[in-house]
């Protein structure tokens, strides 16, 4: 039989886990690439003014209401892009580049 602590559980303490894990990732160095696809074209336009890319990533961030990072991110935007064109965006750590297992964290200031 397994015990659930019921802090475990409370919406406060998963938010101040969250907190505590963007921290740790902020700490350490991030070197990734992000890309609006692979080797395939992209396209250029077929986002209201920006590519369909470019559009997706600015979607992203105005749904952020609060702290998210790049990996959360790109897992909203790739979804977006591939439903909307042929495209496949990438993201990714730079091999050999001291990339340390941190990533980019946005932060809402309004």
């Amino acid at each position: 039989m397994f015990r659930q602590n019921s802090r475990s559980t409370s919406p406060e303490y998963a938010e101040m886990t969250a907190l505590d894990d963007f921290g740790r990732l902020a700490k350490k160095r991030a070197r990734t690439a992000l890309t609006s696809g692979g080797l395939e074209p992209v396209q250029d336009a077929g986002g209201g003014g920006h590519s369909i890319f470019a559009q997706a990533f600015l979607d992203s961030l105005q749904k952020n209401k609060g702290v998210v990072d790049m990996s959360q991110m790109f897992s909203d935007m790739r979804r977006e892009v591939m439903l909307s064109s042929d495209q496949t965006p990438r993201y990714g750590d730079i091999r050999q580049a001291g990339h340390e297992g941190g990533d980019f964290i946005f932060v809402r200031t309004n």
